[in-house]
C-alpha cells in the first residue's frame, strides 16, 4: 500500500508492506539500550528493501537516542570484539575489518582515508596502527574530537554533510554508519565525488538477512540484505567489486569503486520483493516464539537464569523477560567483571551452579556457541529454530 509521501530509500518507489505485528515489538537503540515499543517496519513491495519510515516519530527518535549516544558502555568505551572466522579468536572488529581489506589487491594500502561516522574513532585508530595512512573522520559533532587528535597522522575531524566535502580521499569507509543516514542514496552519491582516481568505498553493516534482531534496532534507517546493499551502492554510481557476508557474522562488508554516473533502478521482480515480504514476516514471528520459548526456560525452576551475550539480542531479550534474568555471560573479557542492565557479566567459567544460560543469538551461531562450550557442562538453552 502506498503510505502518505514515503518512499523507498533504495529503489524510490512509494509502494510497501507494512508488518503490522512489529509495532507491538519493544525495540533497542543500536548502541545497546532499551527502547520502547511502537515503530514501524517497511518492506518495499518494488524492491523488498525493508526500512524504517521517514517520518517525524522516526526523526524523533534518533534526536532522542544520538543525545545521549554511548558507543561501547559494555567495555568502557573499547570496541566490539568479534569472533574472526578466520582465525577463531575474538578480535576488535576494526582489525578483523581492516586485515580483509589489506588482502584485497585493488584496495589503497595507504593515503587518506576518510571514517564517516567516526564516533571515537575505533576504526580510524586501526588504520593508525598500520600506518601509511593519513587519517580524517566526518561525524555530526565535534564531542569526539579528544578521542581522535591523539592518533598518529590524524589531520582533520568534518563536522559537515558528506555534501559538503570539498577533498579527495583514497578510501571512505562506513562501519556501521550507513544504516543510520535517513537518506543513503544521496549519502553514497555524495560521497562518491570525494573519492580520488582509482580509490574504494568499504561499508560494514548489519545484515538483516541472517539477524532479525537487526529490525529491533530504532536508529537504523534501512535494514539491508545482500541485494538491496549492492543496489544502492549502483544506484549511487559505483561498481561493486565485492560483497562478503563472511568477514564478520551477521554482517554485510562491500567494497566498490566509482563507476558511471549515477542510474535509476529498475525494479524487483514481483516474485523477489513478495520472497522478502515472506522472510521479514517470518523473521518477525520468530522474534515472538524467541521471547516465549526463553521465558520458558526462565520457568524450569533453576535457581538462577541468565544471558549469553551483552549486546543487541541480549538487551533486547532481557528487557522482555524483566526480573526472569540474574545474570550475563560473555566472552569477551573486556566487559566481563562489569554490571550490565544492573546485574553481573559473568565469564563462561563463572556461570552459577545450577543456573540455566540462554543463548541470546540467532539459531546458526547458538549451535556453533554450544558446541563451543560443550566441555563447560553448562545447563545451555538454545533458541528455537528459525
Amino acid at each position: 500500500m502506498a503510505l502518505g509521501s514515503q518512499f523507498c530509500k533504495i529503489c524510490g518507489k512509494s509502494s510497501f508492506e507494512d508488518i503490522a505485528e512489529f509495532r507491538l515489538l519493544p525495540r533497542v537503540t543500536s548502541d545497546c539500550f532499551s527502547f520502547r515499543s511502537g515503530g514501524r517496519l517497511l518492506v518495499c513491495a518494488k524492491c523488498g528493501a525493508a526500512q524504517s519510515p521517514a517520518d517525524d516519530q522516526w526523526f524523533g527518535e534518533i534526536r532522542e537516542i544520538y543525545s545521549t549516544y554511548n558507543s561501547y558502555h559494555q567495555a568502557g568505551g573499547v570496541e566490539q570484539h568479534v569472533l574472526d572466522p578466520a582465525t577463531r579468536a575474538l578480535r576488535r572488529r576494526s582489525d578483523v575489518l581492516l586485515e580483509r581489506l589489506s588482502e584485497l589487491p585493488f584496495v589503497p594500502s595507504q593515503g587518506r582515508v576518510l571514517d564517516v561516522g567516526c564516533g571515537t574513532g575505533g576504526t580510524l585508530k586501526t588504520f593508525s596502527v598500520h600506518g601509511g595512512w593519513r587519517l580524517n573522520g566526518l561525524d555530526q559533532d565535534d564531542r569526539h574530537l579528544p578521542f581522535l587528535t591523539p592518533l598518529a597522522n590524524f589531520e582533520n575531524l568534518y563536522t559537515c554533510a558528506p555534501e559538503q566535502l570539498n577533498e579527495r580521499f583514497d578510501l571512505v569507509t562506513m562501519v556501521h554508519s550507513l544504516e543510520h543516514f535517513p537518506d543513503p542514496l544521496n549519502t553514497l552519491r555524495s560521497l562518491r565525488k570525494s573519492i580520488a582516481p582509482n580509490g574504494r568505498i568499504f561499508v560494514e553493516v548489519p545484515n538483516a538477512a541472517a539477524n532479525p534482531f537487526e529490525y529491533l534496532v530504532a536508529d537504523h534507517m534501512v535494514h539491508f540484505d545482500p541485494s538491496s546493499l549492492s543496489a544502492l551502492a549502483t544506484a549511487a554510481g559505483f561498481e561493486v567489486d565485492c560483497i562478503a557476508t563472511t568477514w564478520v557474522t551477521k554482517e554485510l562488508s562491500l567494497v566498490a569503486k566509482p563507476g558511471g554516473p549515477p542510474i535509476k533502478l529498475s525494479e524487483a521482480t514481483p516474485d523477489a520483493a513478495e520472497n522478502v515480504v515472506k522472510r521479514v514476516n517470518a523473521q518477525i514471528n520468530w522474534l515472538s516464539k524467541f521471547v516465549e520459548d526463553a521465558r520458558e526456560a526462565s520457568n524450569t525452576g533453576a535457581k538462577r537464569f541468565g544471558l549469553f551475550g551483552t549486546s543487541i539480542a541480549a538487551v533486547w531479550l532481557s528487557n522482555a523477560l524483566g526480573d526472569h534474568v540474574s545474570f550475563f555471560v560473555d566472552e569477551d573479557l573486556h566487559r566481563v567483571g562489569r554490571d550490565f542492565m544492573g546485574r553481573p557479566v559473568y565469564s563462561t567459567d563463572q556461570v552459577p551452579d545450577g543456573g540455566v544460560l540462554y543463548l541470546a543469538l540467532v539459531p546458526e551461531i547458538a549451535e556453533k556457541v554450544a558446541k563451543r562450550l560443550r566441555d563447560k557442562r553448562l545447563d545451555l538453552r538454545l533458541p528455537p529454530l528459525l
